[in-house]
């Protein structure tokens, strides 16, 4: 090869591998995520419990309400399993309402609804998370690389990064990659019910595909493409659109 074909190329390569470091290193902004999860803890959490009891519960809502809170501390001891590891408790640690929402539920309306009522809290407040995490503000343009920079980052270091992947195959028109452990999954198996999960594999659909029309995902053609779906991995594909 000429010498200076070589030199070329080698420049090209390492403009791309500085491009995509620049792409992959960022981090969360603590003081931002502190006031997103201050925000969604006083406001939105209240705001769908009140939506989703309302027509289950009616006035009594407001007995259940605090009594979630007053029960946590009970339900944390019977929730926690020996062998949990540091990363599956704090998974539980974030999720102890929601656990103690449906085995209240439980008793109150029986499994089948206890079940319903708490995904479709959970799905209202897993896409309210997601669009927070990975919508750009102030009506700036939702650009691939905006989300999947979000996406990226949330998955190092924010309320995703206690699952395990595979690793993530990026290019400017398609993204994968595959969940081989979902700790909520696993959170929700030990509060009770695993179907607990669906939710936010539903919130994931609603979120990511109504992001942008540059971008469709999915999760490939079988119907069975998350572990809480009975798949042994939750399978995630992104792709660029032409438009």
């Amino acid at each position: 090869m000429h010498p200076q074909v070589h030199q070329i190329g080698t420049r090209i390569e390492t403009e791309f591998v500085m491009r995509r470091k620049m792409k992959t290193d960022a981090h969360l902004d603590p003081a931002l995520d502190a006031r997103r999860r201050l925000g969604t803890l006083l406001f939105t959490v209240p705001k769908l419990l009140n939506r989703h009891l309302q027509p289950v519960l009616g006035w009594r809502r407001f007995v259940l309400i605090p009594k979630l809170f007053a029960l946590a501390g009970t339900y944390k001891k019977q929730f926690s399993k020996p062998g949990d590891d540091a990363q599956l408790r704090r998974v539980k640690d974030t999720f102890l309402l929601v656990g103690v929402l449906y085995n209240e539920l439980v008793k109150a309306q029986g499994a089948e609804r206890a079940l319903s009522t708490t995904q479709s809290f959970l799905h209202d407040l897993g896409c309210a998370v997601q669009r927070k995490a990975y919508f750009p503000p102030g009506g700036k343009a939702r650009t691939w690389d905006f989300f999947h920079d979000a996406h990226e980052t949330q998955m190092r270091e924010g309320f995703i990064s206690t699952n395990e992947n595979d690793g993530i195959q990026r290019s400017d028109s398609r993204v994968t990659l595959d969940v081989v452990r979902c700790r909520f999954h696993e959170c929700f198996r030990d509060m009770g019910n695993p179907a607990i999960t669906l939710a936010f594999c539903r919130s994931d659909e609603t979120v990511f595909n109504e992001y942008s029309p540059i971008m469709r995902f999915h999760r490939g053609n079988s119907p069975v493409n998350t572990i809480a779906r009975g798949a042994p991995r939750c399978t995630f594909i992104y792709e660029r659109v032409s438009t």
